[in-house]
């Protein structure tokens, strides 16, 4: 069961719609982890039967967020109030925090937090936490665009063909822009900005260090060509199966 995801990670409007556009052309689903508020998240909470918006909460010391697990899942929640689904920012993870989302925060019914590198067979794991002992899903991913950027024999014209399990990607728009194909790239561009903030960035600002050859976006778009094949879920419709419940599919 395949499944696209972006982390927003304070991308740009434009480089958000150019993920966003990517998907709709190959009529398949996705799903964004939003850290910040923007004009474009309306668009995608509107068209639901393509898009879900999750949380992307940051955890770190000096977040602007919040300062603690409470205040930073109330701060993004007032930019996403049907959020279902979160992943955390840098995969910060805890027994508290889980704990804390079980009890306080009952909107959130599944955690893709778990990286594991590039293994098959993947399944959705249920655990029950804190004093309610309310169950939260728990769906582990096997790829994320900038960790195969410096994974060593990783290829972006490796095959994308269906694997057992849960395949459940992980893109991030500024790397679609850039079309990513190692890391080095993206510190050159942000070194560039001399402290611009990367919302305020331009089209105009990425051009110079964008990769012509293989990277994310040519593997994203591999993905999405071959999606009539092996459609893409929403994160929330694999809960939703994995709970027994009824979920459409495009």
């Amino acid at each position: 069961m395949r499944a696209i995801t972006f982390d927003i990670d304070w991308a740009p409007d434009w480089a958000i719609e150019l993920c966003a556009s990517l998907v709709a052309e190959f009529e398949s689903r996705a799903t964004f982890f939003v850290t910040h508020q923007s004009p474009i998240l309306r668009s995608l909470e509107r068209d639901t039967s393509r898009f879900e918006v999750g949380l992307h909460p940051n955890f770190l010391q000096g977040s602007t967020q919040g300062g603690t697990f409470s205040t930073v899942l109330d701060h993004c929640l007032e930019i996403v109030p049907t959020a279902r689904t979160l992943r955390t920012h840098a995969l910060m993870q805890s027994t508290p925090l889980f704990e804390l989302v079980a009890d306080r925060y009952p909107q959130i019914e599944s955690d893709v937090s778990l990286l594991l590198p590039f293994h098959e067979d993947l399944r959705p794991t249920d655990i029950y936490l804190g004093r309610s002992n309310r169950r939260l899903v728990r769906l582990p991913y096997n790829w994320e665009d900038d960790i195969v950027a410096e994974w060593p024999g990783w290829s972006w014209t490796n095959e994308t063909k269906r694997k057992a399990g849960l395949e459940i990607y992980d893109f991030h728009p500024i790397h679609i822009a850039l079309n990513t194909d190692r890391m080095e790239r993206y510190r050159s561009f942000k070194a560039s900005l001399n402290g611009k903030p990367l919302t305020e960035t331009t089209p105009q600002d990425v051009a110079p260090f964008v990769n012509r050859g293989e990277g994310a976006r040519s593997y994203l778009q591999r993905l999405l060509q071959y999606g009539s094949d092996v459609p893409s879920f929403k994160i929330s419709d694999i809960t939703d199966l994995h709970l027994g419940q009824e979920c459409k599919v495009l």
